[in-house]
């Protein structure tokens, strides 16, 4: 009975664990802000070291880290030789438990860290559904050495596809805005070259009005500025209906 009441506890205490981050993922706009804290969160939880990586172009860096580190945090990228460059690029999470599970590979950190969680950070496209990968959560024990039990990994993988999902609607929302400001731009530019072009315009049916010796072709440039007057206006109402 003490056992599965520990289980139980356990459960609700991840329960309220994912419930605290899932809040966080639902109004949280600023990326950095919400990675620190979504780690800070783990580690507190977990008693273990939690780092991000994130795509940088054609690069995986370390983003973001929480913990005790016997050595200094490289700034470089991590090292495409290692387990968590495949484990990104392959799209599923691991738990690493066995020490031999990371022969063959090269480590980014300087002490290596063999015994550790690995969990893809992605989130669907809201268009196209294609999965974007953005990066990677990567858990460990530091010296200790501990394995990462099944039910922490299984939790580890839900606040994997929060983090990744949340992240996913920060950087939609700055393309966005980029997309809205290059709109703006092209707007103001657009705009601008035809208040010019209307003003010439105005300008030539003016001195052609004053310098035309036949009725005729006054009454034409009259009506040459009358069109451009009417092209103001409606430019003036294209650029207020814009700011809206």
């Amino acid at each position: 009975m003490k056992a599965q009441k520990g289980t139980s506890e356990g459960l609700a205490s991840r329960c309220e664990d994912l419930l605290e981050i899932a809040r966080l993922v639902s109004w949280c706009m600023n990326r950095d802000y919400l990675i620190k804290n979504c780690l800070n969160q783990l580690s507190r939880r977990l008693g273990l070291r939690a780092r991000c990586a994130l795509w940088e172009g054609d690069e995986l860096k370390l983003h973001c880290w929480v913990g005790v580190y016997e050595c200094p945090i490289p700034p470089g990228p991590i090292c495409r030789e290692s387990i968590v460059w495949k484990v990104v690029q392959e799209g599923k999470s691991v738990n690493l438990t066995d020490p031999r599970q990371t022969d063959g590979y090269r480590h980014t950190l300087p002490e290596p860290v063999k015994i550790k969680a690995i969990i893809p950070l992605w989130y669907a496209d809201a268009l196209s559904q294609e999965e974007k990968r953005i990066g990677a959560l990567i858990v460990d024990s530091g010296k200790k050495g501990v394995p990462i039990s099944k039910e922490d990994f299984e939790y580890l993988k839900v606040v994997g596809e929060l983090m990744g999902s949340a992240v996913g609607k920060i950087q939609l929302a700055e393309k966005l805005v980029e997309s809205y400001r290059n709109k703006e731009a092209i707007l103001k530019e657009t705009s601008h070259f035809f208040r010019n072009r209307i003003a010439a315009i105005g300008g030539l049916s003016r001195r052609m009005a004053r310098l035309g010796k036949s009725s005729l072709l006054a009454k034409e440039a009259r009506r040459v500025y009358q069109e451009a007057q009417e092209l103001e206006g409606h430019l003036e109402r294209f650029e207020k209906y814009m700011e809206t």
